[in-house]
């Protein structure tokens, strides 16, 4: 089982878990593979990430073709840590916003264009 956000499914990934929205519907049950439909429908409901099958990712996936170069990330998340210094960063939206500040940083460094921002 791997967490997978919704920017990287692709259809015919087979959940290991029920996707269930934020009033606890069941959006599609665990075992079922992925349609394109399907994930026009989390997006819908705000799902961020599912969890699927080890088994159903395979090895040409964007999951294991964006590796991040650890020294690279290092440098971003100093360089953005500064601009983050007076916010309280166990907030979890300040959190999600150095997160994602710090991917877009890393995504301007050579060689780290394809990195997934979201």
């Amino acid at each position: 089982m791997r967490k997978v956000r919704i920017e990287q499914l692709t259809s015919g990934m087979r959940l290991a878990q029920d996707v269930i929205n934020f009033s606890g519907q069941v959006l599609l049950y665990k075992g079922n593979p992925l349609q394109p439909k399907d994930i026009k429908n989390f997006k819908a409901w705000g799902i961020i990430e599912v969890v699927v099958e080890t088994s159903s990712l395979n090895s040409s996936n964007s999951l294991d073709s964006n590796r991040i170069d650890a020294k690279l990330l290092a440098e971003a998340q100093n360089e953005i840590s500064s601009l983050f210094q007076y916010s309280n960063i166990s907030h979890p939206v300040i959190s999600e916003l150095m997160r994602l500040s710090t991917l877009n940083k890393l995504k301007q460094k050579p060689g780290m264009e394809n990195v997934n921002v979201y």
